[in-house]
């Protein structure tokens, strides 16, 4: 798509809006789609154990490290998405600086839902399907209440999130915002033709409420959410782009922490 265009006079215009940044969540989504679009599935197991020696696992994490960046480095990402922030990868789009742009929301189309021409003309659509012919799953995360130790009025707190959880209140606010977050509960969407009346909310709620779904990494063991606040994945993303080393090279540095995190959180077995 950028060759074509660009043979046709169109100029810093780029086909993919991957955010490889080493900050914000955008960039950890990023490499988690495609580590478990590589099969890299099994890197953290439901016991809570890394698995870096896999060589599956191993492969998935080169390849999701070895691909963004060879797009970046053959000039099709913006050169400026290594400092993005969780933003700047919609502010692309609806500037026109690239074609296409992968997200874990209708973030980018729900921001310009108020401009029709512009909102209609954007396709959204779900990952394509595996190498097999299977549809990818999506690694789905989720925003949670809390009650903070020691406040005032838990009693009152803990009745509003009774409140909160309800199906038809979840439902409610969830529409407030345009769809832009999916809810927990799968009869929400069912239940409701609203989720399926635009071609933007029915492709996300497809993909991910109705299609295959994986759990976090962080569900299996806190250590994967310091993974992630130290951004290692992108910051090897960084190492093969800016300092020139090999996608194996880098997963190998990336490991190594990674491994040293993970042994300061031993999950124990039941």
């Amino acid at each position: 798509m950028q060759k074509n265009l660009a043979a046709r006079g169109s100029r810093h215009l780029y086909a993919i809006g991957f955010q490889l940044n080493s900050t914000g969540n955008d960039s950890n989504a990023l490499f988690n789609n495609f580590l478990n679009a590589y099969g890299g599935r099994g890197l953290v197991t439901k016991d809570g154990k890394l698995h870096l020696e896999d060589p599956q696992a191993e492969e998935a994490v080169v390849r999701a490290l070895a691909y963004p960046t060879t797009a970046y480095k053959e000039g099709f990402v913006p050169p400026g998405a290594i400092n993005w922030n969780d933003a700047d990868d919609n502010n692309a789009f609806h500037s026109k600086q690239i074609v296409m742009d992968l997200d874990g929301s209708i973030s980018t189309e729900v921001a310009i839902y108020d401009k029709k021409a512009d909102y209609d003309d954007i396709v959204t659509m779900g990952p394509p399907l595996s190498k097999e012919g299977q549809p990818v799953a999506s690694q789905v995360g989720s925003l949670c209440g809390l009650i903070p130790k020691g406040v005032k009025n838990v009693a009152v707190a803990k009745d509003f999130l009774k409140y909160l959880i309800q199906p038809q209140v979840v439902n409610e606010l969830l529409k407030t915002g345009l769809g832009r977050n999916l809810p927990a509960m799968r009869s929400v969407v069912e239940n409701d033709p609203w989720w399926f009346a635009d071609p933007h909310r029915k492709a996300y709620a497809e993909q991910v409420m109705l299609g295959p779904t994986l759990p976090s990494f962080v569900t299996f063991n806190p250590a994967y959410a310091q993974v992630q606040n130290e951004h290692i994945w992108a910051v090897a993303w960084a190492d093969i782009i800016q300092r020139g080393i090999t996608p194996q090279a880098a997963a190998d540095r990336a490991g190594k922490r990674v491994g040293e995190i993970f042994a300061k959180y031993p999950v124990a077995q039941s």
